[in-house]
C-alpha cells in the first residue's frame, strides 16, 4: 500500500508543477503581447526632442492612460512591420512623403519618447505637489497672525481714512500670493507703528515676530509650489511627444486603409478609444473621422489604467 501511496503523491506533485509552468508560460505569453522592451539612445532622444518642440503650438494635449496608450500603440507598430512590405507602397498624394520602413520601426522610439517625458512630467508635477502640501501648515498660521493683526490695527486706525485703505488692500486678498504679500505689508505696519504694537497686551508684538520669521518662508514656498518652468517644459513636451505618436499612427492607419480597408486586418491599426471626457478634449484621436468606439484587447479595461491618470494636471496654466 505504502508504493502507491508514494505514486500518487508524486503524481499529484508532478501535475502541480507542470499546471506552475503552463500558467508560467502564458503569463509569459500575455506579457509579450504588450509594449516591447526598448530602449532610447541619447542620441535619438535629443533628436526626436527637437521634432517634437517644432510642432510648437500644434501639439495636441495627452489625455492620460499612458500605459494602455502605449501597449495600443505599440501593436499598431508591430502590426505596420509585419505589413511593411505593403505598406511602403502606398501611394501618398505628392505633398506627403512615401512611407519608410525607417519611419515604421521610428513609431516605435517615439512611443518611447512619450513614456520617458511622461515620467519626467509626473516627477516634475510631484515635486510641485509636495511643496504645495508643506505650504499649507505655516500659510494657515499666516493668517491666523494676520487676522489678529489686522483686529489691533482696525482699532489702531478708527479715525484715519488712510490707514482704513490699506487695511482694505490687505483684506482685498485672497489667494496664496496675496497671503505672501499681505504678510509683506503687515509687516511694514508693525514697522511703522513698532513703539504701539510692542504696548499692545494680547501679544501683537510675538505675532509681529512670527510673521517676521514665515514671511521669507512663505515667499520660497510659494515660488516651489507654482508651476514652474521646468513643470511647464516637460507638460508641453509629453503632449508634444504624444503628438508625434498619434501624428505617425495617422500615417500608418491611412496607408493600412489603402491596403486592408474591409479586412480584418484593419482591427490591428485601430484608432485608441479615447473618453470623450479625457482631458485636452476627448476626440482628438478621433478627428478624422474615425470609430472611437474601439474596444481595448485581451480583457484590458479603463478601470485597470486609473494610476495613469494625473491629478492636479487638470486646470493648470504656464
Amino acid at each position: 500500500m505504502a508504493p502507491k501511496a508514494s505514486t500518487a503523491v508524486s503524481s499529484r506533485t508532478k501535475n502541480a508543477q507542470n499546471t506552475r509552468a503552463s500558467s508560467d508560460a502564458g503569463g509569459a505569453h500575455r506579457s509579450s503581447g504588450g509594449a516591447p522592451e526598448f530602449t532610447l539612445s541619447a542620441e535619438r532622444e535629443a533628436e526626436l526632442l527637437r521634432e517634437a518642440e517644432s510642432l510648437g503650438d500644434n501639439a495636441s494635449l495627452f489625455p492620460g492612460k499612458l500605459a494602455r496608450r502605449v501597449i495600443w500603440s505599440s501593436r499598431i507598430q508591430l502590426a505596420a512591420e509585419r505589413d511593411a512590405a505593403d505598406l511602403v507602397r502606398t501611394p501618398f498624394p505628392d505633398d506627403e512623403p512615401p512611407l519608410t520602413r525607417e519611419e515604421i520601426r521610428g513609431l516605435r522610439e517615439k512611443i518611447e519618447l512619450l513614456r520617458v517625458v511622461q515620467s519626467r512630467w509626473q516627477a516634475a508635477q510631484q515635486r510641485q505637489e509636495r511643496a504645495a502640501a508643506a505650504f499649507e501648515k505655516p500659510a494657515a498660521e499666516a493668517a491666523q497672525i494676520k487676522q489678529s493683526l489686522l483686529r489691533f490695527f482696525d482699532l489702531r486706525f478708527k479715525k484715519s481714512p488712510e490707514g482704513q485703505k490699506r487695511l482694505m488692500a490687505i483684506r482685498a486678498g485672497s489667494g496664496d500670493a496675496d497671503l505672501v504679500q499681505d504678510a509683506s505689508d503687515l509687516l511694514l505696519l508693525c514697522s511703522e507703528h513698532a513703539e504701539a504694537v510692542q504696548k499692545a497686551p494680547r501679544d501683537e508684538a510675538a505675532a509681529a515676530d512670527r510673521l517676521r520669521e514665515l514671511s521669507p518662508v512663505l515667499a520660497r514656498m510659494l515660488a516651489d509650489k507654482t508651476l514652474s518652468l521646468e513643470t511647464v517644459r516637460s507638460r508641453k513636451l509629453r503632449d508634444a511627444a504624444y503628438t508625434l505618436v498619434v501624428n505617425a499612427e495617422r500615417r500608418l492607419r491611412a496607408a493600412a486603409e489603402y491596403w486592408y480597408a474591409g479586412t480584418d486586418k484593419m482591427k490591428d491599426y485601430a484608432p485608441f478609444p479615447v473618453s470623450r471626457g479625457a482631458h485636452g478634449g476627448g476626440e482628438e484621436e478621433g478627428a478624422d473621422g474615425e470609430s472611437e468606439e474601439a474596444e481595448p484587447e485581451d480583457g484590458e479595461s479603463e478601470e485597470s489604467e486609473s494610476g495613469d491618470d494625473e491629478p492636479g494636471d487638470e486646470g493648470q496654466s504656464p
